[in-house]
């Protein structure tokens, strides 16, 4: 009943704030950017005939025509929510925590209820839970939209059971996608006790990652190098996000050269490594915050 007591509050918390209805806002926009494009693109190609030099777009311009209708719609949008969600649950996840530090308001919950690992716990599970209803808006705008769009073309595509029968599975597994960078990110600001060291961290982090991608050249000589990165979270998350693309009839790795399927890692290896990630991110966020001092605010 405490941790329920917990979850209530955070969740109430959380849902009053306007930073986590401005993130939603700014995040859903860009979905629609994002579909207008496909769709505008793709009428494009068609009337300027890309469609007829299938040597040059021809499976660039298959994977778009995919993405723009059922199931492959749903794949796309998974692809929105494990791309740019990335970086907006890092600012929910700093903003939720980091705030408790400068508004000085971690002492009192504390004083209310002093267990702080259950404290943590619960914050975490609220912040999940709330990126769960995101990714549920964001489906069923996506789905409204693309089906819209698809309607005034003649061209919805057709969904089944099959395919809402994957839908929970890949739900899970876009927000096992964002937990690392969850237990990251919340794990920088107890460290920093600050909003500005858990966003800064975050997103350099993310944007390292980025950079470190470059590093993927070396992984072809294969042997050690291979190993060695795919040890990388980046590395082992691209297997899932492939795993969701391919459950809705994606296939990108046709229309971009780079992504190479036979080099990432298993998907059992990838849950495994990016399992172990979280763990330690967590372990070290429990154990920072339980053995430090809280201070008021900054």
């Amino acid at each position: 009943m405490r941790m329920l007591n917990l979850i209530r509050a955070e969740w109430l918390k959380l849902t009053r704030r306007p930073l986590t209805w401005v993130l939603l806002a700014v995040f859903l926009g860009l979905l629609v950017l994002q579909l207008l494009a496909q769709f505008v693109f793709l009428q494009l190609a068609a009337s300027l005939g890309l469609a007829s030099d299938q040597a040059t777009f021809g499976a660039q311009l298959a994977e778009w025509q995919r993405r723009t209708v059922f199931p492959g719609l749903l794949g796309a949008v998974f692809g929105h929510i494990n791309g740019l969600g990335g970086v907006f649950a890092v600012i929910l996840t700093a903003g939720a925590m980091g705030s408790e530090y400068s508004w000085g308001t971690l002492r009192t919950q504390l004083a209310r209820h002093p267990a702080r690992s259950r404290y943590l716990l619960g914050k975490l599970a609220t912040l999940l839970a709330l990126l769960v209803v995101a990714m549920v808006i964001t489906l069923l705008l996506g789905a409204a939209l693309g089906g819209l769009l698809g309607a005034l073309v003649g061209n919805v595509g057709v969904i089944d059971a099959s395919d809402l029968l994957v839908l929970p599975l890949a739900i899970l597994r876009a927000l096992y996608v964002l937990l690392p960078y969850v237990l990251l990110t919340l794990c920088l600001t107890i460290v920093g006790r600050s909003l500005l060291v858990g966003v800064a961290g975050g997103l350099l982090y993310l944007v390292f990652e980025a950079g470190f991608g470059a590093f993927a050249t070396f992984a072809r000589l294969g042997g050690l190098w291979q190993a060695i990165y795919n040890l990388t979270i980046q590395q082992n998350i691209n297997t899932l996000v492939q795993l969701n693309s391919h459950a809705f009839g994606l296939r990108p790795e046709e229309a971009t050269p780079a992504i190479a399927l036979a080099q990432l890692p298993s998907p059992l290896q990838a849950s495994l490594v990016v399992a172990l990630y979280c763990v330690s991110f967590l372990a070290t966020a429990l154990y920072v915050f339980r053995k430090r001092d809280i201070t008021g605010a900054a």
